[in-house]
């Protein structure tokens, strides 16, 4: 089975950026990796040669696979060269809707008519961000988990203008890349983010209240529900400031009873972002 997309860019070279363009070059999909400065697209290879080195080390891929898959990536500064003789662009920036929106509105002048869009964001609605466009009915968004190329889930998402062509070629797509595509229509959170919020806020909840301590919490949920990780474990390794972006969000949306708890505000202000400033609610 081969792509009708042979050439992909990916707009942000970050951790999920990085592992989009994984995920596309092992389905032999070439890909222009973008970003605005040089140390984001050096740390964006450095992600790419560490998952690689663990996967060789496991078995998973041999050292020519690895050679050519990295000979599918091309690294780009300059946004309007990333996006020649594309078929598609995946945004992968920050989930700040005024930043998606300005990024598409410069794709918008940069690529062919026939190009589609699609956002990985995680919670935005995707008819307002396809309202920087002119073309609506080839905005989808394309929803991927952390880690891209190990987790095998990708919500499809629909605005209210998307047609049911470009529905069915991100789905083509998903399946050739080995992924189990979810449509959905668009909704604060789409389906995972919005039922995890609840899940995740109610837990700093628990803690804040002093119901129990967050190992006992995360050990429970581990042994109760059968999870992989405990509430605290998997905010640690999302990411507070990307939990509180998604819970801002969305409370903004659907109201009060979505409110961030006093206390992720709190850690976030501190700086305790979890893995990556190497504390969060736990220490790392």
């Amino acid at each position: 089975m081969t792509s009708e997309f042979k050439k992909i860019a990916v707009v942000g070279s970050g951790t999920m950026g990085s592992g989009i363009a994984i995920v596309l070059a092992q389905a032999g999909i070439e890909v222009n990796l973008v970003d605005i400065e040089q140390r984001f697209l050096d740390h964006g290879y450095q992600n790419i040669d560490k998952f690689l080195k663990s996967r060789l080390k496991r078995g998973k891929l041999s050292e020519e696979e690895i050679y050519n898959l990295k000979s599918r990536i091309k690294p780009f500064l300059v946004l309007e060269e990333a996006v020649q003789d594309i078929q598609l662009v995946i945004e992968a920036i920050t989930e700040e809707e005024a930043a998606k929106k300005n990024l598409f509105e410069k794709l918008e002048t940069y690529c062919e008519s026939d190009v589609i869009f699609a956002t990985n964001t995680s919670a935005i609605k995707i008819s307002e961000l396809a309202a920087a466009t002119k073309r609506l009915d080839k905005f989808v968004g394309m929803h991927f988990f952390n880690p891209p190329a190990l987790m095998n889930l990708v919500e499809i998402i629909s605005g209210n203008a998307t047609s049911d062509k470009t529905m069915e070629r991100i789905l083509s797509l998903c399946e050739l890349l080995g992924k189990t595509p979810v449509p959905s229509k668009e909704s604060p959170g789409f389906i995972v983010n919005r039922l995890l919020w609840m899940f995740l806020n109610e837990s700093y909840k628990l803690l804040e209240a002093g119901i129990a301590e967050k190992n006992h919490i995360d050990q429970a949920i581990k042994l109760g529900l059968n999870h992989p990780m405990g509430p605290f474990e998997l905010s640690d390794y999302i990411g507070l400031d990307i939990m509180l972006e998604i819970g801002e969000y969305i409370k903004n949306q659907l109201g009060e009873k979505y409110e961030p708890a006093q206390l992720l505000r709190e850690m976030v202000q501190q700086g305790k972002l979890g893995r990556k400033t190497k504390e969060g609610f736990y220490e790392y």
